[in-house]
């Protein structure tokens, strides 16, 4: 099994763009803050350091409305599921201090198989897009991009390479969040993310909530 340090782990969001600072409690139980004005959530290592084998990334919202229906509609279309926990006392969802629901995204990764530091990258940047999601940080305007020509995944022949088919629609519109991309290539932000992250030769990305991404080049 693989093993990472908090700094290692630190350094995996901070080569993304994202502030991270490493918390050791009384209890040495470790955390990493990713916290700024704009947003904030964790990555628990618990307490079993230095080298650990084990993250759980977590964020944590407030809603109005009944958690429950809200849990559903978002774990039908997300990776990182929405918890809701019990208060023990009221046998009911826990509610903050103004009465609003408090729900609770994770994202727990073992490193089994000698998990690579490009997978925790890859993860970490979904779970933070999910974030600022969660936080209303990305408000897409399903309307205004009507007139804007995207590449066509499928035709009379077989679909051209995904690598392609971004830098050819950050050619047509850049800047883009790797959900707006996907959207005009009718695929998820996973698969877009993926390639992303894992060609830094050919993208270039700008900002944090949520990361923006143009070509560094033409296309050859």
């Amino acid at each position: 099994m693989e093993t990472f340090t908090a700094d290692e782990i630190a350094e995996i969001v901070h080569e993304l763009g994202l502030p991270a600072q490493v918390e050791t409690d009384e209890n040495q139980f470790v955390t990493i803050e990713v916290d700024d004005d704009d947003f904030g959530w964790k990555i628990y290592l618990g307490d079993d350091g230095p080298f650990f084998r084990s993250i759980v990334l977590t964020a944590h919202h407030t809603v109005l409305e009944d958690p429950l229906p809200f849990a559903n509609k978002w774990n039908i279309s997300h990776v990182a599921p929405i918890v809701i926990f019990d208060n023990p006392a009221t046998e009911s969802p826990q509610v903050d201090d103004d009465g609003n629901f408090i729900v609770v995204m994770f994202w727990r990764i073992f490193f089994w198989n000698s998990v690579s530091k490009e997978y925790l990258s890859h993860t970490i940047a979904s779970f933070h897009e999910d974030v600022c999601e969660l936080l209303g940080l990305e408000m897409v305007d399903e309307e205004a991009d009507d007139d804007v020509v995207s590449v066509p995944v499928r035709g009379e022949h077989d679909p051209i390479d995904r690598l392609l088919q971004i830098q050819l629609e950050l050619r047509l519109r850049a800047p883009q969040s790797s959900r707006e991309l996907a959207r005009s290539l009718k695929t998820t932000k996973y698969e877009v993310n993926n390639v992303l992250y894992h060609q830094p030769e050919l993208f270039e990305k700008a900002g944090t909530s949520p990361p923006m991404w143009s070509n560094k080049g033409d296309i050859k």
